[in-house]
Parts: C-alpha cells; sequence; structure tokens
C-alpha cells in the first residue's frame, strides 16, 4: 500500500477527511477529527514520496519549481472518480511530507451543517464583508461554500472566486461563476482582487486574508458595492476585528477600524467537536453580526464590551459560542467534555 491510488480508495473508504504522508513514516488519515495509522508495519520510502508527489502534480511544473525553491507548496488534485483534493507539500528535517484533505462533492444546505437560521440575513446583502473564522481544519471552507451556493440556488449574480487552490467547482444555476486560482490564473489574492473591480462582480469570495494588502484590497470592494466572503484564523469575533486592525501600520489603523466598522456586516467562528448521537462532528459557532453599538466599538478601538453584546443581541440572530455548544447539547447531540476546552474565560 504505497501508491497513492490505493491510499486514496483507503482513506475514502474509512471516511477520511485528511491523509498524512511523509518519508519514512506510515500513512496516517484522520476519522471525525481522529489521527489513526493505516499499516503502521510500512513506512514510505523516499522513492514512494517521489512517485506520490509527480501523481499529484501531473504536469503542473510551476508548483514543482514552486517547492523545490520554497520547501513548501499548495495544489489541487482530481483522482480518477473525480474526487478532490487539496494538496500541502511541505519540508521536515530534509524529508518530503504531504497532509492531503479530501474536498466534498457536494455542497451541504444550512439545514445539514445546522447554521442559524439567521445567517440567511446575509445571503440578502449587497455590500459589506462578512468572514468565517477559527484555526485550520474547523469547517470554514465548507461553511462558507454552502453560502456562496446558497446564493447561486437564489440569486442571479456573478461571483468571482479567488482561492489557493480552488476547493470546491460550483455549478452554475441562477449566479454565474469565475473561479480564480492563485498561481494558475493570477499572480496573487491581491492582483484578482484588484482586477475583480473590473471583471464585473456581484459577490467575491476570497479563499483567504492574509496580510494589510489583501485586506485593504477587499475592504476597496466592499466600500465600492460589492459583497465581499473571506476566511481569517482567528478565534471569535473579539479576535478577528483585532487581528485585522493589526495589519496595518499603527499610524494608519484608526482610519483602518473605520473602514472596517463601516464594511464588516458579521463574523461566523466555529469549531468542529465530536457528535455524542452519531459518528462524525459538529460545529460550536459564535455569530456576531455589526450593529450600531458594535460599529461605535471598532470605530473607537474598545472592543471590552462586544461579548456582552453578542449575549444580549439574540434577538437580532447573534449568538455566544457557550450558548450554541450548550443548544447542541440539549438536543444530546454534543457533550460537554468534548467542547468545554474550546470556551475561553470570557464564554464560560
Amino acid at each position: 500500500m504505497n501508491t497513492i491510488a490505493e491510499i486514496l480508495t483507503i482513506a475514502r473508504e474509512r471516511l477520511a477527511s485528511d491523509i498524512h504522508l511523509s518519508e519514512g513514516a506510515p500513512v496516517v488519515i484522520r476519522i471525525y477529527g481522529e489521527l489513526t495509522y493505516v499499516n503502521q508495519e510500512y513506512s514510505l520510502t523516499r522513492a514512494d514520496m517521489d512517485t506520490i508527489f509527480s501523481v499529484l502534480l501531473g504536469e503542473n511544473t510551476q508548483k514543482r519549481e514552486e517547492f523545490q525553491k520554497t520547501k513548501d507548496t499548495d495544489f489541487a488534485y482530481i483522482d480518477s472518480i473525480w474526487d478532490s483534493y487539496r494538496v500541502n507539500v511541505y519540508s521536515k528535517m530534509w524529508k518530503i511530507a504531504m497532509a492531503i484533505r479530501h474536498i466534498e462533492r457536494d455542497a451541504k444546505t444550512l439545514e445539514e451543517l445546522i447554521l442559524p437560521p439567521s445567517i440567511r440575513k446575509v445571503l440578502t446583502l449587497h455590500q459589506g464583508i462578512f468572514l468565517v473564522t477559527w484555526p485550520t481544519g474547523s469547517g470554514k471552507s465548507t461553511t462558507m461554500v454552502s453560502l456562496i451556493e446558497e446564493i447561486n440556488k437564489e440569486r442571479e449574480e456573478h461571483i468571482i472566486t479567488i482561492e489557493d487552490p480552488i476547493e470546491f467547482v460550483f455549478t452554475p444555476q441562477k449566479s454565474i461563476f469565475s473561479q480564480r486560482e492563485v498561481g494558475r490564473d493570477t499572480e496573487s489574492f491581491v492582483t484578482a482582487i484588484r482586477a475583480a473591480m473590473r471583471e464585473d462582480p456581484n459577490i467575491v469570495m476570497v479563499g483567504e486574508m492574509r496580510d494589510a494588502e489583501t485586506v485593504n484590497a477587499a475592504l476597496n470592494l466592499a466600500e465600492t458595492g460589492h459583497l465581499v466572503f473571506s476566511t481569517l484564523h482567528t478565534s471569535g469575533s473579539v479576535q478577528t476585528i483585532s487581528r485585522i486592525v493589526q495589519f496595518f501600520d499603527p499610524s494608519t489603523q484608526v482610519q483602518a477600524r473605520i473602514r472596517l466598522a463601516d464594511s464588516l456586516i458579521g463574523v461566523l467562528s466555529q469549531r468542529l467537536v465530536p457528535r455524542q448521537d452519531k459518528p462524525g462532528r459538529i460545529a460550536i459557532r459564535e455569530l456576531m453580526f455589526v450593529n450600531s453599538g458594535i460599529k461605535n466599538m471598532i470605530k473607537m478601538g474598545d472592543l471590552k464590551q462586544v461579548k456582552s453584546t453578542i449575549e444580549l443581541g439574540m434577538q437580532e440572530g447573534m449568538i455566544t459560542l457557550e450558548k450554541s455548544a450548550e443548544i447542541l447539547e440539549q438536543h444530546g447531540m454534543i457533550k460537554k467534555e468534548d467542547y468545554i476546552g474550546y470556551l475561553s474565560a470570557d464564554d464560560m
């Protein structure tokens, strides 16, 4: 069991979300959040890894050159049965390693993801920025794809997606799509966002906001009448707002806060935890919408009352991480010991 086809087949049969390959180590897969060895008796050789890398890359010489130069590269792979994967190849202690994530073929509905019903009001808007956050492996991409697919079903829009790499390929329904991959279709996130201004979009999905330039370009889009969706590796609304402002030079942070306050629609932060009622994982979520109070807090740079505003904002569709978890626990879907570690002192 050392060919990529065999590895992907085993991972698919066991419903694995991720595959970890490393020279000199056995194959490891992640099933419902838990890592497990496929066969501890066999470790992948350098020849195995070189062959797997070549098969995954195909004719993508640009990504091979990128890896040789930077020792790290991301790209998409589609196998023989049209399953999609996001691949990261990296070097560790002079050895090749890979993290491969399986991408679902079909977008999940808002109901399947048990998203708060109030999220639907975001889908009716035409301007501003909505962010989905939490560190890697929390289902951010799945949630964002679900939101975009819902718009695809209901609205006639031109939607541009900018990703590195493209993970989910949308099928046009009411909307039309221009899906662009960084490194293949465009030089960078910033270049693609700036170019989007001239491509007549209604909605732009930015895979990740990584730096001040990307954030600034996304704010420009929102300020000029576009709806922007993106992700950040932050835990909660307060940290998300702080991180965005910190991207900017101190001399421009006051202006950045004002722009963010006027453009930000809301923040959905989520974390996957094991299900109690059946195999799998489910997200506990904090959902914040920017109302007049939170807008003023962002402009003033004083975020101490954001948590309490979310707690008091249930009538506006907001929910805290703790309340989200409590509701799922009351329905027998999760256990407290599985989510308590993800709540901050402010949440408890």
